[in-house]
């Protein structure tokens, strides 16, 4: 099973990615691998003890992360047994008026 949660925010880009890794790690998991969506998302592939889910959540309410209630399954994740973990993702979309982020991309020589 994996928990999908996504929220948004009008935080900062770089200030808010940070804290949402420094909250995954508060609530006892790891960040495996994160992808950046220009200015407009970033997303973390994460996994969690059961009971991280709402430790992660009151984290994020903190900095100004908006997610909707939890799901089904997410609730149901959290009677997962204890020493287990729990296979996630966390999508944070940025809500903002600045134009698209541009990143060049180098040239290969040859």
């Amino acid at each position: 099973m994996i928990i999908r949660l996504e929220g948004r925010t009008r935080e900062p880009r770089h200030a808010a990615t940070s804290a949402a890794s420094d909250a995954i790690v508060a609530a006892g998991g790891h960040v495996l691998d994160y992808n950046q969506f220009s200015n407009l998302a970033v997303c973390f592939t994460l996994e969690l003890p059961p009971a991280g889910f709402a430790r992660l959540r009151q984290s994020l309410a903190t900095i100004g992360v908006h997610l909707p209630p939890p799901s089904p399954e997410e609730l149901a994740a959290a009677a997962a047994p204890a020493g287990t973990e729990v296979a996630g993702s966390l999508r944070i979309n940025f809500e903002h008026d600045e134009p698209d982020l541009r990143i060049p991309i180098p040239a290969v020589p040859g």
